[in-house]
């Protein structure tokens, strides 16, 4: 039988030859996580490791888009695809505005118990753009992502 504390563990695991599944669990509530992973108040608290946010916007609607900043360094951008909250959402991820090799993002969130399950899948273009993601860290820091985000929502 799993702890809590196994549920709360990071898994992240590569399938087929395109995707990225991260999965985790909160001790929250759908609607609590979803609200943390969608406010533009809150993203900044928790999305960062090395490089903290220095701009944050987002239009979740289906038409929408994002963008995350992390000063210089790099930022992230692109369309919302559809939203169904506060269990669903999907968008296309550009790195640094390159709209040649965008990342299709879903991300959904299932009550489990008083928590949730959230599954995230990252679907690279080819195997080579998901092996070039990998190799220049693009999954590195999950683990401390996700743990700030659980201590937003403890906070908040």
């Amino acid at each position: 039988m799993e702890s809590n504390a196994d549920l709360r563990q990071l898994q992240v695991t590569q399938d087929g030859t395109t995707d990225i599944i991260v999965r985790r669990s909160f001790a929250h509530p759908p609607a609590r996580v979803w609200r943390a992973m969608t406010d533009p108040a809150l993203i900044p608290m928790w999305m960062a490791s090395k490089d903290a946010m220095t701009r944050c916007e987002i239009d979740l609607r289906p038409g929408g888009s994002f963008r995350y900043e992390f000063g210089s360094a790099f930022y992230f951008s692109g369309p919302i695809l559809s939203v169904d909250a506060p269990h669903h959402m999907s968008f296309i991820e550009y790195f640094n505005g390159d709209t040649v090799s965008g990342t299709a993002v879903t991300t959904d969130l299932v009550a489990a118990g008083s928590g949730t399950r959230m599954t995230m899948v990252m679907r690279y273009a080819s195997a080579d753009a998901r092996a070039a993601a990998i190799e220049v860290g693009m999954t590195d820091g999950f683990d401390e992502v996700y743990d700030k985000l659980e201590a937003v929502l403890s906070a908040t």
